[in-house]
């Protein structure tokens, strides 16, 4: 018997469904029936997504992407012959369900927020012929975990990679030469190689990323940024090298894991508050050969060490050299470890700020040269409740003692310092301090009335010998003490040096009898009055 051999035509059929997509994976032959050869075709349906849109201008084409793009997607290469060199902006803007991009090696160039709020993508493929990220690019992008950029990039734009909030990981090629603002703020890196290229960071580039614990500097770069690295909590150490000019405002804000950095010789310029908040940072180093800063007991100064310029806010206590003149603007500015403060006998400017929110600063004496407390000097001293204001002030700016709630005793030792006034706050000096704050005074001083910028005022008069009155009394040695004001307390000595209270007198009044039965067991004795 021949065997008959049997043909067939296989037609297939697809629906059109825009973006669908179907492949023959393949086909399986199978002997059901002797003679009979079945095939059986089996068809697998890929991941859908909306269809991309094109166009082309110049001999170029871009994608201008789809509001509604989804899944995975491979932007093409070319359209109508011409090269795609070019994502539109916001080509693919909150396009949530999108998972994976894959951009072709003919694509140099990218627009504004081309992927921003795509939050759901997990992966991109970078060409190398691409020659910068945007601005906003991937913003938002919550789940992309891993970035390697290709071996064409330049330049990172602001907000690039900002909030990406699972981000731990990114590969930065040779070519990149500069990082824009905010363009990793807020993202989940671990830690971050720079490459040689590397010339500045940008304003808040790695800032709020609290988990960067380690960022290698190269030997590149000339500027960190403002904020460059503010709020990198779990960073340890930084080394900076010696390319390094300057070191902008708040670069190292709050990194509070931070405890010790050193100041190469490069760096002519270090911002306001560059390291404000880093409350574990207790040293401060500048290199001997730094031509603008120098360093003391791991405080900055400047070369002549005359001017004190930072405090480490990890500091608790701190006693000032007397060649300090000044004290700059925001010097101490957030040391909220700091409590004791003894101000050199050589100062005589307190900066701008100098003090601001130093929250648990109690005790502070000033020496007996500064002439000037400047504007805001001690705002927001929450802890500080009496200060002592020597004769030589002269001058308190506006806001000096703003918001310092336990302050309530002002005692001041000469005449009445000028209150400067400021056109945005006023005078304010002594706004929001402690209830019932007072100034006092002594007599004999000048430009004093009932009150003093805002607080009551108090005179206070050290009791006085009245003239002729010392000498043998009934019951011992004594004198007539006068101008009592407050309690006041007589001091026995033998040595003037070492006294002893031996009399009180809780009653105020215009004069007071003090008698010593004592005089007659000592040698020799000194005495002294005081009106607490």
């Amino acid at each position: 018997m021949k065997i008959q051999h049997l043909m067939a035509l296989v037609v297939l059929s697809f629906p059109t469904v825009p973006g669908a997509r179907a492949a023959v994976q393949g086909f399986k032959a199978r002997t059901l029936v002797p003679g009979l050869l079945i095939l059986t075709c089996v068809l697998v349906a890929a991941p859908a997504t909306a269809e991309l849109t094109y166009g082309a201008v110049s001999g170029h084409a871009f994608v201008s992407g789809n509001p509604d793009a989804s899944g995975d997607i491979v932007i093409a290469s070319t359209y109508l012959g011409y090269p795609v060199t070019f994502i539109a902006s916001s080509a693919f803007l909150n396009c949530s369900n999108l998972t994976s991009v894959t951009i072709p090696n003919s694509v140099t160039g990218m627009g504004d927020r081309v992927f921003e709020g795509c939050t759901s993508l997990t992966s991109v493929t970078f060409p190398n012929s691409l020659t910068g990220i945007g601005p906003q690019a991937f913003s938002g992008c919550t789940r992309l975990t891993n970035v390697i950029l290709g071996n064409g990039v330049t330049s990172i734009g602001q907000q690039a990679f900002y909030n990406c909030t699972s981000l731990t990981s990114v590969t930065l090629p040779n070519s990149v030469t500069s990082i824009g603002r905010q363009a990793f703020s807020g993202s989940s890196l671990t830690s971050v190689t720079l490459p040689n290229s590397f010339t500045g960071i940008g304003q808040q580039a790695f800032s709020g990323c609290t988990s960067l614990t380690n960022a290698t500097i190269p030997n590149s770069v000339t500027s960190i940024g403002q904020e460059a690295f503010g709020g990198c909590t779990s960073l340890a150490s930084v080394i900076l090298p010696n390319s390094v000019t300057s070191i902008s405002y708040g670069a190292f804000g709050a990194c509070t894991s931070l405890t010790s950095v050193t100041i190469p010789n490069s760096v002519t310029f270090i911002g306001y508050s560059a390291f404000l908040g880093s409350t574990s940072l207790t040293n401060l180093s500048a290199d001997a050969a730094n031509p603008a800063y120098s360093s003391l007991n791991g405080v900055l100064f400047n070369k002549a060490q005359t001017t004190l310029l930072i405090f480490p806010p990890g500091r608790v206590s701190y006693v000032m050299p007397d060649s300090v003149t000044s004290i700059g603007p925001q010097a101490f500015y957030t040391c909220t470890s700091l409590t004791n403060l003894t101000i050199g006998n050589g100062v005589t400017n307190i900066g701008t700020a100098a003090f601001v929110f130093c929250t648990n600063l109690t005790s502070v004496i000033f020496g007996n040269s500064v002439a000037n407390i400047g504007f805001s000097a001690f705002v927001g001293c929450t802890s500080l409740m009496s200060v002592t204001i020597p004769a030589s002030v002269t001058r308190i700016g506006s806001q000096g003692f703003h918001s310092c709630t336990s302050l309530t005793n002002f005692t001041f030792l000469g005449n009445a310092p000028q209150l400067l006034f400021d056109f945005d706050a006023g005078f304010a000096q002594f706004q929001n301090v402690g209830a019932g704050a007072k100034a006092y005074y002594y007599c004999g001083t000048t430009g004093w009335g009932t009150s003093y910028g805002s607080l009551p005022t108090v005179m206070l008069c050290p009791p006085q010998i009245a003239p002729g009155s010392a000498g043998l009394k009934p019951g011992g040695f004594g004198f007539t003490l006068t101008y009592l004001t407050n309690q006041t307390v007589v001091e026995a000595s033998a040595n003037l040096v070492n006294w002893q209270p031996i009399w009180t007198n809780t009653l105020p009044g215009a004069s007071a009898d003090f008698v010593d039965p004592e005089w007659v067991n000592h040698p020799r004795r000194f005495y002294r009055a005081r009106s607490d």
